[in-house]
């Protein structure tokens, strides 16, 4: 097949796929595809992400492979065909392809994951999977917004976290698809380049302009493995006494949820579904 980074040719039916990110690894599962009997994680992980599909992962172990890139363990694990999302590195397809047919693909670029994975799923002649997953996510959605309806649930929301000595609203993570398949309002300071659509860039405030974020009735925030990053321990950010007065923390609207949800795969956004369709609903 033909792709962005050349022609590819894919096992007919593999029997140890790798997915280079753990997104990939999700995307396999989710398309059917047997899994070599190790994957990769992310270096700052133990384990891989718990909401993802477990039983497909029973005695499949984990080894570090980013941010850091151990090409060394791929080639040892022998897998038969990569899915290698991490396009942006525009070396490392030349790097995987002496260890197995990969398609590679760029799952960073601030666009929509699902139209990557449908189209990954047609050239791997999964789409039926593809369309499964999609099926059954849609009607979750349905039933989520039909609770909001019922219950005249209608907030301003957004999706805050703190990195860099800022806060940060964007619709980086897929939150903001979550967000918009539910039909809520995403605050408007998660529009970055002004043109009226919430975007990827949005708003960076210092811990002293907190008070912009007043009309946000309800947040998500990412929380790491270990909960480290999680804005609300963040002192810069909670001694201002702008802080206490904003609706979403005078409410105890504040919900985090897993980082790995944030990079787009579908156990990672029917995860993310749940966590903010039990937030909206409370």
């Amino acid at each position: 097949m033909d792709t962005d980074f050349g022609e590819v040719t894919v096992p007919v039916e593999p029997k140890a796929a790798l997915g280079f990110y753990t997104t990939d690894v999700d995307m396999l599962i989710t398309l059917g595809f047997p899994l070599a009997k190790e994957q990769p994680l992310r270096d700052d992980w133990s384990a891989f992400p718990s909401f993802f599909p477990q039983d497909e992962l029973a005695g499949i172990k984990g080894f570090h492979n980013f941010p850091e890139f151990n090409l060394e363990k791929v080639l040892d694990v022998e897998p038969d065909f990569i899915l290698n999302g991490l396009g942006y590195e525009t070396d490392l397809h030349d790097k995987l392809t002496p260890i197995a047919p990969t398609y590679t693909y760029n799952g960073f670029d601030g666009g929509d994951w699902r139209d990557k994975f449908d189209k990954i799923a047609s050239d791997l002649g999964r789409a039926k999977q593809a369309e499964a997953w999609r099926d059954q996510y849609d009607a979750r959605v349905a039933e989520v917004k039909a609770q909001l309806d019922e219950n005249g649930v209608a907030p301003v929301v957004a999706d805050v976290t703190f990195w860099g000595g800022q806060v940060q609203i964007s619709c980086y993570s897929i939150s903001c698809l979550v967000f918009k398949d539910l039909g809520l309002q995403i605050s408007p300071l998660a529009d970055g380049d002004g043109d009226g659509e919430p975007d990827s860039t949005g708003r960076a405030l210092s811990p002293e302009q907190v008070g912009d974020l007043r009309d946000i009735d309800l947040i998500v925030t990412t929380v790491n493995q270990d909960g480290s990053d999680l804005i609300t321990n963040n002192e810069a950010v909670t001694s201002n006494p702008l802080w206490a007065s904003l609706p979403f923390v005078m409410n105890e609207r504040i919900y985090p949820y897993n980082l790995e949800m944030a990079y787009g795969s579908p156990s990672g956004q029917d995860a993310l579904l749940e966590v903010i369709g039990q937030a909206l609903l409370k």
